[in-house]
């Protein structure tokens, strides 16, 4: 277990996350909680489904089911987060509560309300890059919170979302990874631990919902561009939390494993959603990826994918045509187009902001007075100090 200790119970720190059936949130949480310095000891608690996932990544983990998973209405369930939230601050007694969420939840906000006693920390983690003109009544709710965390995103200069222009005295960190770049596995490795020939040319697919046969949706269209190219075999990573697909042809791999970042290596072009952590992880990886932007309620992905087209990081792929697609593809396939692409992102490799997140969250709960944290500002775990390695 991540930060277990003996003797008197250890301070801790409860990571609240969103999601349903989705791991964002929860990977960026995840990330932060396994670098945090001794003794703090991180404690999940989660409305995604992917429970197993954290427990197999060394956490305990609480969980309560997303709203719209259990039959009731909307105030109804905030209710029942405010109980369920209360009841686990009572039990574990955090010094330091961060929420990862897009729109703190308004049980959250009633659970952690009583903070004049000042024997805890309650932290919003709040990633930028917002659709532009959403968001003003959870932005709003900032001012709940004592201290704000922003993790970073290469695209940033492209941000036109509300949190890019108000000065709150957010802390601003580098894009936040679960794995570090240095966790990479070499290809032969990679090939190895995802069963796949490492003599054969690879490119991996995480674009989620879509019929694998249907060229109109993003999946299928993938799926005939990639496989229309000779020489080149396609795998696709399915998501742990679902049933496995039952629809992709014979000659195309399955991934299902998390997580996938130190496994890149395998994969000589990637097309994948323009989201935070799955475009960080392929940057940070250095490898050739073709970014699919995907239209979501908050998180602004055309404008993160146009930005890294725009500095030749990676290929935007908005036309959404076969050959569109295959154009994309093969430009990165040719030896002299994946060395550019890869040398400008060495140029842009970032630390991983997760470290300092962590040190964020130790200074915050040693402003609480919690015991053994003197100098826990400066002693920030390092992230195979502690738990599994990623991927292993």
């Amino acid at each position: 277990m991540i930060g277990r200790t003996r003797g008197a119970p250890a301070p801790r720190v409860l990571l609240c996350t969103t999601n349903g059936i989705g791991l964002g949130h929860l990977t960026r949480a995840m990330a932060i909680g396994r670098r945090l310095p001794s003794p703090l000891t991180p404690v999940v608690f989660t409305t995604s489904q992917a429970v197993p996932v954290v427990r197999e990544q060394g956490f305990l983990v609480e969980h309560l089911p997303s709203p719209g998973a259990v039959p009731l209405d909307a105030m109804d369930w905030e209710l029942l987060y405010q109980q369920r939230l209360a009841h686990l601050l009572a039990t574990y007694d955090p010094a330091v509560v961060l929420f990862d969420g897009v729109h703190p939840y308004l049980g959250f906000l009633m659970a952690t309300r009583r903070r004049s006693q000042r024997h805890r920390r309650v932290v919003w983690c709040r990633r930028g890059m917002w659709q532009p003109g959403l968001g003003a009544t959870a932005l709003a709710r900032s001012v709940h919170f004592d201290a704000i965390l922003e993790p970073g995103d290469l695209a940033s200069p492209a941000d036109r979302g509300l949190t890019a222009a108000v000065e709150d005295g957010a802390h601003r960190v580098d894009p936040v990874l679960l794995c570090d770049p240095a966790e990479q596995r070499s290809r032969a490795e990679a090939c190895r631990a995802l069963g796949l020939d490492p003599a054969a040319r690879w490119a991996l697919v995480q674009l989620g919902g879509g019929a694998a046969g249907d060229p109109s949706s993003p999946l299928g269209a993938a799926l005939a561009a990639l496989r229309a190219i000779p020489g080149l075999r396609v795998a696709v990573a399915e998501s742990t939390l679902v049933p496995p697909r039952d629809d992709l042809p014979d000659d195309v791999a399955r991934i299902r494993r998390y997580p996938l970042a130190p496994d890149l290596s395998a994969f000589d072009v990637v097309l994948t959603a323009a989201g935070y952590n799955t475009f960080h992880e392929c940057l940070a990886a250095a490898a050739p990826t073709v970014l699919v932007p995907a239209e979501r309620n908050r998180d602004d992905q055309h404008a993160r994918a146009r930005f890294a087209a725009a500095h030749g990081l990676a290929r935007c792929w908005e036309e959404r045509t076969v050959d569109s697609l295959r154009a994309h593809v093969e430009a990165l396939l040719d030896p002299e187009g994946a060395t550019a692409v890869r040398s400008r992102l060495a140029g842009w490799a970032r630390p991983n902001g997760a470290v300092a997140a962590a040190r964020l969250l130790a200074e915050q709960a040693r402003a609480t007075g919690a015991a053994g944290l003197d100098d826990a500002g400066a002693r920030v775990a390092d992230a195979s100090r502690e738990g599994p390695a990623c991927g292993r």
